[in-house]
């Protein structure tokens, strides 16, 4: 298990936690908040920009088609791409069929919808 996989595996878990305190929050407060959620995984840049109002970001490839992933899906799914969804096939995750999606820049990608994590 590498360090990637064990960062992979916890996103997809707070992405479920996510899913849960939503319901939750639509639940207690009579709402109907709605999420849609994109992951990748690679390398990327970090830093903080801007020297009267500094603010943390992020930039590179692997962010990008995270973003393209979460714009390119369905309300109350977690799309994510095929590379990523290869990682965690060993750690229990469950995904629907594979799909291809338009990506800005990439042409079609195939992606799938992270559907659970199987309990070990």
């Amino acid at each position: 298990e590498t360090d990637v996989d064990t960062y992979l595996c916890t996103l997809c878990e707070f992405a479920f936690a996510m899913q849960d305190c939503i319901k939750r929050i639509n639940k207690h407060s009579f709402n109907n908040f709605q999420l849609r959620m994109g992951i990748n995984h690679g390398s990327l840049v970090a830093g903080v920009i801007g020297a009267t109002k500094p603010q943390y970001d992020i930039w590179g490839n692997t962010v990008n088609v995270a973003s393209r992933m979460e714009s390119t899906g369905k309300i109350g799914k977690i799309q994510i791409t095929e590379d990523s969804s290869r990682k965690l096939d060993r750690y229990g995750f469950r995904f629907d069929e594979p799909h291809f999606v338009q990506v800005k820049g990439k042409g079609n990608m195939k992606a799938r919808f992270l559907i659970d994590r199987v309990a070990s």
